[in-house]
């Protein structure tokens, strides 16, 4: 009997088996703290909150991220009801996890089929970054669940909640903007007939517009409440971030042009475009006639070609987490595909082996020591926190003082930043001619600064686990 044969009950296995993955996941990760990016989009915000009791809704300009904190908000308020706490904060991030669950299913549902969605939630689910900003306490996971949520509601025609959904992107971050202007596309292809006539087409352009008018004015709103307050809307140039936003050159977009690319293969998903090629080359026909598949492929491209267009012209705005929205979106097409009636049988259960084997892989990608990743983006990362938390300890033990060690993002927060542990020290920056370094294969430095640690320090302390490191190193002697 074939392992990915489909029957109705299945698809229920399949889903329980995909819960059963998150609840493992949410449960290894429960006393790992906040991480890279989570840091100051998590935590500080929510501690501003938590600490103020809310009474100033701008944040202070050295963590102000420029859009509506309401992530920080929520986080805040869940430490007020329950305890400020580590745990606490990933509990948090089940009522999300449970809603991508949820809204995911209903999708497969639609695009799928009712008999044969079970399989294709997990398939999806499994994407590395996706799994690794579940196992983070992350806004990227709130984001993709009201984008999710956003899309049913667009392909049932349900107003009230695409207006909720999409209000509910506005309040995630600039990047739930964006991507609720890509939904906005979508909405039309859906929900707008343009082979009407001239005015009743602008008749239904209007009407629909209607829907995000709330969204726009509450953003509107607070950026110009920011503007009075702060004097900038989105960044400023004397943030800590600010680098990443330098604009680039032709030579640099065409060099982000092949970073956009590699991030879109990278991780496994690589394996997951093979599939998309052999099915394509040897079903096209087919493929092209099916009126599903030739809206997915029409979203695809519309959200490949919006949701980049605010990040490639900067230095560094290309994160894999930025792009989950098109990684969510190719997977559930070619999973379209995959499971349609024209597929033969024996090649379809391979290619599931292919696309899960590729994407479990993802999760042990792990580049030259100078070439930089996406760390927060693969499961690669979650030793991490053990082997940080030791060597915090050794240092201790040692009574070397943290203030004469140096470290690197996102290890420069103040610790209880990252662990609520009520420890306020942190490390400093590394500079040139420091004593001791505390270093991690993690940590994406610069080939000079690695070969000056590599060539100038010796190694005191060596913690690891799999392929991930924590070195504790001091300065040689002249």
């Amino acid at each position: 009997m074939p392992l990915f044969t489909i029957k109705n009950q299945s698809s229920t296995y399949f889903l329980i088996l995909s819960c059963i993955t998150l609840l493992a996941l949410c449960v290894v990760s429960l006393t790992n703290g906040f991480f890279w990016d989570t840091i100051q989009l998590g935590s500080k915000h929510a501690n501003y909150f938590y600490q103020n009791d809310f009474s100033h809704l701008i944040l202070p300009n050295d963590i102000d991220s420029g859009h509506i904190p309401a992530f920080g908000m929520y986080l805040g308020l869940i430490w007020k009801l329950f305890g400020r706490d580590i745990i606490v904060s990933h509990l948090a991030m089940l009522p999300f996890m449970i809603g991508i669950i949820w809204q995911l299913s209903k999708l497969a549902k639609h695009y799928i089929g009712k008999d044969k969605y079970g399989l294709s939630v997990l398939l999806i689910l499994i994407d590395p970054t996706l799994l690794s900003q579940m196992a983070l306490i992350s806004p990227d996971i709130v984001l993709v669940c009201f984008l999710i949520m956003s899309w049913n509601a667009i392909i049932r025609n349900r107003k009230k909640t695409l207006m909720l959904a999409i209000l509910l992107l506005f309040l995630t971050s600039m990047r739930g903007i964006m991507v609720a202007f890509c939904l906005l596309f979508v909405d039309l292809i859906y929900n707008v007939n343009f082979k009407n006539s001239f005015n009743t087409t602008i008749h239904s352009l209007i009407k629909r517009s209607v829907i995000y008018l709330p969204s726009l004015i509450v953003f509107i709103s607070f950026s110009l409440y920011h503007y009075h307050m702060t004097g900038w809307i989105g960044f400023h140039d004397e943030s800590t971030w600010a680098d990443c936003f330098e604009r680039v050159d032709a030579k640099g977009l065409v060099f982000n042009l092949g970073i956009l690319g590699w991030r879109i293969i990278d991780f496994g998903r690589i394996g997951i475009w093979v599939i998309f090629g052999i099915l394509f080359l040897k079903y096209r026909k087919h493929i092209l006639k099916e009126k599903q598949t030739k809206y997915m492929l029409i979203i695809l491209v519309c959200f490949i070609i919006l949701l980049p267009a605010n990040m490639i012209w900067a230095k560094n705005l290309l994160a894999h987490r930025y792009l989950l929205p098109i990684y969510l979106i190719f997977s559930i097409l070619v999973a379209n595909i995959l499971f349609s009636s024209f597929i033969q049988k024996t090649l379809r259960n391979v290619l599931i082996s292919v696309w899960i084997m590729s994407l479990i892989s993802g999760n042990f990608w792990i580049y030259p020591d100078k070439l930089s990743q996406g760390w927060d983006s693969t499961l690669a990362h979650l030793p991490y926190y053990k082997l940080r938390n030791n060597a915090i300890s050794y240092i201790d033990q040692q009574q070397i003082d943290i203030k004469n060690v140096h470290s690197f993002f996102p290890n420069l927060s103040v610790i209880d930043d990252m662990d609520l542990n009520n420890d306020y020290r942190r490390f400093k920056p590394y500079k040139h001619g420091a004593e001791y370094i505390l270093y991690s294969n993690i940590y994406n430095i610069s080939d000079e600064i690695y070969d000056t640690i590599h060539e100038k320090y010796d190694l005191v302390k060596e913690y690891k686990s799999h392929s991930i490191f924590v070195h504790i190193l001091k300065k040689k002697e002249d």
